[in-house]
């Protein structure tokens, strides 16, 4: 009895509720940022909303999967998985390799018309791996071998995308070192790597003239071109024209032309627009929410493999979120990143989704 009632254990009921009010919440504001797109290439304002809502499906029975797959299995295949990943980044240098905005961030399948970004496969599969290594080093963290092996890993999860794609290099980059710290990194650890990510940004960020123009445009608003300025402008004059209230939801004018990526990159603006600042502080508390949620789950967590990675979920999509909605306040120069959860996107929403199907797993056991 005992057995069958930890069986069929019900997941973080409050985790499971906020992850299924971010999707909800989504899949609403992407219809209404997208529709101007839909008219404009499918002649069908809808398009976006109903393929959000096919991946949405879709992502909710892969959560619900992966919740009840035995992470022992995930454990022992992480290795190969996070190779795999490896793989399809290095793949981004192939002809395979496909970009707009100065970044080559998708794998596009030859001959249909399918595209997908590794680099949100590796947010996961980095976190998994890195999990395992952390729970087998973990009586022996300051060793310099255990030490090597954690920043090869680290180095080797966000060199390459971070060549491809700065902003996203820099989630994972943040997510392992948190879960590095939350494994018992030692001081002089902790200078040594936080020494070489800084030492890393400079190449990272003075190699591409487009980033150098993002970020002095960021650094220096009175004097940086329009152009370098465009987005972020556009989007605090989205979220002044939304008030205390907002326009209303779907009346979003600054969807129509001005912000670019509205749908994805963009779209805390066109929240705040059209749900005003109670919209934009129900998305930030949303957010806060999960992340608490999500540590307390890792703190409950009784085995270090679990522990690991719900502190790993939590962190990159919490990290990640802090970021879009920074760029969306103008606190962060333009990054390129979407908003877990809700902006659009196939395999950036279904990877998230898998996700915390993973953290309501390892709630189940908590």
């Amino acid at each position: 009895m005992k057995n069958l009632k930890r069986k069929y254990r019900s997941v973080d009921l409050g985790l499971l509720l906020i992850f299924v009010v971010l999707v909800g919440f989504g899949l609403m504001v992407v219809t209404s940022a997208a529709y101007p797109l839909g008219i404009k290439y499918y002649d069908d304002g809808f398009y976006y909303g109903k393929k959000q809502l096919v991946f949405c499906v879709l992502g909710f029975i892969a959560a619900y999967i992966i919740s009840r797959f035995p992470r022992n299995i995930i454990k022992k295949i992480s290795p190969l998985l996070f190779i795999a990943s490896i793989l399809l980044i290095l793949a981004l240098w192939t002809p395979l390799g496909y970009g707009t905005y100065g970044s080559t961030r998708w794998i596009k399948v030859p001959g249909i018309n399918f595209r997908f970004q590794p680099s949100d496969i590796l947010k996961i599969t980095s976190v998994l791996f890195l999990a395992k290594i952390l729970e087998i080093n973990r009586t022996h963290m300051e060793k310099t071998e255990a030490f090597v092996i954690i920043v090869g890993i680290i180095g080797l999860s966000v060199v390459p995308i971070m060549i491809k794609d700065l902003s996203t290099g820099v989630v994972i980059g943040f997510s392992l070192f948190v879960m590095y710290v939350a494994g018992g990194i030692k001081s002089h650890q902790f200078v040594t790597l936080a020494g070489l990510g800084l030492l890393g940004m400079i190449p990272m960020t003075m190699k591409f003239l487009y980033r150098m123009k993002r970020i002095f445009g960021f650094l220096n608003p009175d004097i940086a071109s329009l152009d370098e300025n465009y987005q972020i402008t556009q989007s605090l004059y989205a979220i002044a024209m939304g008030g205390i209230g907002g326009v209303g939801f779907f009346h979003s004018r600054q969807k129509y032309s001005n912000i670019p990526q509205a749908h994805n990159d963009f779209i805390f603006p066109v929240i705040c627009e059209e749900f005003g600042l109670i919209g934009g502080i129900f998305v930030v508390l949303m957010f806060f929410l999960f992340v608490y949620r999500g540590y307390t789950i890792a703190i409950r967590s009784k085995n270090y493999y679990d522990k690991y990675v719900a502190i790993g979920i939590t962190s990159y999509i919490g990290i990640q979120a802090i970021f879009n909605l920074g760029v969306g306040c103008g606190l962060f120069p333009v990054t390129g990143i979407t908003l877990p959860l809700i902006s659009y996107g196939g395999t950036s929403l279904l990877v998230t989704m898998a996700s915390v199907g993973i953290l309501l797993g390892i709630s189940r056991d908590v």
